[in-house]
């Protein structure tokens, strides 16, 4: 079996700051996710009753595929969210 001898040549680099490089870099990305999640503040709030049963219902969903049961609960808010959104009774 031949043994093979790669020679690679040495290539001088300029003086790189990386650590800056790197800290200016964490900055652009922290101001865009500020930027990105001021942003979804506004659609995220919970501002009807519609909403709170749309809310109640992915939690539910969420805990039933723990325990199954809370599956049957979920499918109630929705029922109830869709009723508050059609004009039904809008109070709790």
């Amino acid at each position: 079996m031949k043994s093979q001898i790669l020679n690679t040549p040495v290539v001088s680099a300029p003086d790189i700051n990386v650590a800056s490089n790197v800290k200016a870099l964490t900055e652009q990305v922290n101001n865009l996710q500020s930027r990105y999640y001021s942003a979804l503040v506004s659609d995220c709030e919970v501002r009807t009753i519609s909403d709170r049963w749309y809310f109640r219902a992915i939690g539910f969903t969420s805990f039933g595929l723990i325990f199954f049961p809370l599956l049957l609960v979920a499918a109630y808010c929705v029922y109830r969210a869709k009723k508050c959104q059609k004009g039904g009774n809008n109070h709790e």
